[in-house]
C-alpha cells in the first residue's frame, strides 16, 4: 500500500477501473463497518466485533467468511450482497490525517497508488472534461463523508457497550456437510441476556443517543451465521463437484 494525499495538480488526470476489486476483496474475511451501516448491513452479513491486539479495544465489523482470507460473497466477478460495506466502496480511496506545522489537524483524501483499481486504461475518472468532479468520484466522496461522519459515534457506540460490561466472546462450534469440524474464536457479540435486563433509564439513554437500532442489529444479524454457513457447505460441494 503507498497512500498519498490527492490533488488536482499531480492526479487530475487519475483513471480507475473499479471492477478490479476483486483482487482487494477477494481474500477479505472481515470488513469494518460504521454504525450508520448497520440496518444494510444486516440484510446479508453477521455484525460481530473483534479485539484489536494493541490497543484491546473492539470495533465493529461485518464477517464475510468463516475462515482467514476466505470470503464467501465474492462470486468471481462482484460482491453476492445487497450492500456493499462503506469501506470496500471507497478503494482505493481513504481518508488520511494531515498534521499541520502549527499543531492543527485537518483530514485529506488519499488514494493508494499501488491499488489494482488504479490503472491507466480504466473507465473511471475523477475530472470530467469541464474539470468538474465526475459522478463516480462524488460518489467515493458520499462514502469517504459517511465513513468519516460516524467513526465516533461508532466508536462511542461500542464503547457504551463495554461499559456495560455488555460484550460477549462468540465460540462457534460448526460441523459442514462434509463432516469437516469447524471452531471460529476471537469473535465477539451483543449479550442478549444483559441487554434485554437493562432498566429502563438506560435503554432511554440509548435511545437519545441513537444505539437501539444499531444494538437490535448486531443481536438480529446472528442469524446471518447460518447463511454463511450455507454459502461454505455450497462452494465445497461445487469444489468436489469438480473434482469427481
Amino acid at each position: 500500500m503507498h497512500l498519498v494525499e490527492l490533488s488536482r495538480q499531480h492526479h487530475g488526470g487519475l483513471r480507475l477501473d473499479p471492477a478490479r476489486i476483486g483482487e482487494q476483496v477477494a481474500r477479505c474475511h472481515m470488513v469494518p463497518l460504521v454504525i450508520s451501516e448497520f440496518r444494510r448491513a444486516l440484510a446479508d452479513f453477521p455484525i460481530v466485533l473483534a479485539k484489536s491486539a494493541e490497543t484491546g479495544r473492539f470495533s465493529p465489523y461485518a464477517l464475510m467468511g468463516l475462515s482467514p482470507e476466505e470470503n464467501l460473497f465474492w462470486d468471481g466477478t462482484r460482491l453476492d450482497a445487497a450492500h456493499v460495506p462503506l469501506n470496500l466502496s471507497r478503494l482505493p480511496f481513504a481518508i488520511g490525517i494531515d498534521q499541520q506545522p502549527d499543531g492543527a489537524v485537518r483530514n485529506a483524501v488519499c488514494v493508494d497508488m499501488e491499488s489494482p483499481l488504479v490503472s491507466e486504461s480504466g473507465p473511471e475518472a475523477l475530472i470530467d472534461g469541464q474539470g468538474r468532479d465526475t459522478a463516480y468520484f462524488l460518489g467515493v466522496q458520499k462514502v469517504l463523508h459517511e465513513l468519516l461522519s460516524y467513526k465516533l459515534m461508532t466508536e462511542q457506540f461500542v464503547q457504551t457497550l463495554a461499559d456495560r460490561d455488555l460484550i460477549a466472546e462468540m465460540r462457534l462450534n460448526i460441523v459442514l456437510e462434509s463432516g469437516k469440524p469447524l471452531v471460529l474464536t476471537g469473535l465477539y457479540g451483543l449479550d442478549e441476556d444483559k441487554f434485554n435486563r437493562l432498566p429502563d433509564a438506560t435503554v432511554t439513554e440509548f435511545r437519545q443517543h441513537g444505539y437501539l437500532t444499531p444494538a437490535y442489529a448486531m443481536m438480529l444479524s446472528t442469524a446471518r451465521i447460518q447463511s454463511l454457513i450455507d454459502r461454505r457447505n455450497r462452494a465445497e460441494a461445487g469444489d468436489r463437484a469438480w473434482f469427481q
